[in-house]
């Protein structure tokens, strides 16, 4: 009985250890299953969520080539402006330079034309050199003269001043001009008289009082007009008629007077 039963053992054995390792599958192979659906889960997301990312990265990608190319753009034709400046700054820096040498060279020029300019002023008569803009440009070049820091002062005022004299002088030197006293005085028997004028330019001119007492020739020089008293009475005449004639206050007629016309 013993033996017998044995078989029997050994065959109600077997079924329950196989049905218990088929339990055990089965829960392998669903944890398995489980598993594999999430991580395709999770490949599906990551694969959306790369989708995503990519079409953002191209668009960037797009947007960062369109921008690069402005860029680009921009550079090449900022250095053709660069160039274009260049090319215009080195030729005001040329300019500039030249400017600057010919206002140096005009200033040095003013130097040398200063005692020229002061040597005209002496010339003309009194009576202009207190008329207006006459007087201030012989103040102003006077002034500009006598200062050390040349350099400092505009060009431009210094050649307004010595312009105005010099063309003053050139038309007082075209034109016969008369002047009723303001200027000119003599010695008249101890007595300081005042003399009427009338100049031929800058070559001479004549001087006589009002009574037509005395009359002088005025010779131009350095130091201004230098008064040589004529003593002929019949010359003295003919100057104050001369003088008269001249002002408008006395009949237009010939007058003769001895000139010298320099050779």
């Amino acid at each position: 009985m013993k033996f017998a039963l044995l078989p029997v053992v050994i065959v109600s054995f077997l079924p329950l250890h196989a049905q218990d390792g088929g339990v055990e599958a089965n829960k392998k192979l669903r944890a398995t299953v489980q598993k594999w659906i999430s991580v395709m889960k999770e490949t599906q997301e990551k694969q959306k969520e790369w989708k995503e990312k990519k079409e953002i990265l191209l668009d960037s990608k797009a947007s960062l080539e369109a921008e690069t190319a402005q860029l680009e753009s921009e550079i090449l034709a900022a250095f053709d402006r660069q160039k274009k400046l260049d090319v215009q700054s080195a030729d005001k820096l040329a300019e500039k330079k030249s400017y600057d040498a010919a206002r140096e060279a005009l200033r040095d020029g003013l130097n040398d034309l200063d005692a020229k300019v002061s040597a005209v002023i002496p010339l003309l008569p009194k009576q202009l050199t207190k008329e207006g803009k006459i007087e201030k440009a012989i103040a102003d070049h006077l002034g500009f003269v006598k200062r050390t820091d040349k350099d400092k002062i505009a060009l431009n005022a210094r050649l307004t001043s010595m312009i105005t004299i010099l063309l003053e002088a050139e038309k007082f030197n075209q034109v016969v001009t008369p002047f009723k006293g303001g200027g000119l005085t003599a010695d008249v028997g101890g007595d300081q008289v005042i003399l009427d004028g009338i100049y031929f330019g800058l070559a001479m001119g004549f001087a006589s009082d009002e009574q037509g007492k005395v009359a002088y020739r005025l010779d131009p020089s350095p130091e201004g007009w230098e008064k040589k008293e004529i003593s002929d009475p019949e010359t003295v005449a003919k100057i104050r008629e001369l003088i008269d004639v001249g002002n408008a206050s006395g009949e237009v007629r010939l007058v003769e007077l001895p000139l010298e016309i320099a050779k």
